[in-house]
């Protein structure tokens, strides 16, 4: 599935009321072909998803300026987003590459895949 479509999937997905007491920035990079970068604002219930363009060294400007970086392969990313395999034993086996408050990132579940098992 393209970056592109696993970003419009993920806002269908989101979860305000799980995620009222949240305030973070995120940095999502999904690596392979039709890729990119997204910053990810979560604050208060609201969800905003800015497409970082990468030809102007802007993700390295916007990485200091996350609260958390997360980097995975789209084909990874495809099997998290179907249940294939949970968000938790991705980030255990290097899969999901988390940088910064591993914290913020686990908070990302219940707000994207609730329903989904954390701990498989």
């Amino acid at each position: 599935m393209p970056a592109v479509e696993t970003i419009e999937e993920l806002r269908k997905r989101f979860k305000p009321e799980n995620a009222r007491n949240l305030s973070a920035t995120y940095l999502i990079t999904i690596r392979g072909q039709g890729g990119g970068a997204w910053l990810t604002r979560i604050a208060d219930g609201a969800l905003e998803f800015t497409l970082i363009d990468d030809t102007s060294n802007q993700v390295d400007c916007v990485s200091k300026q996350a609260d958390c970086l997360i980097s995975v392969d789209g084909e990874d990313l495809d099997l998290i987003m179907t249940g294939r395999m949970s968000a938790m034993t991705a980030a255990l086996s290097g899969v999901l590459a988390i940088e910064g408050e591993l914290g913020l990132a686990m908070q990302l579940v219940p707000i994207f895949f609730e329903g989904q098992a954390p701990f498989i």
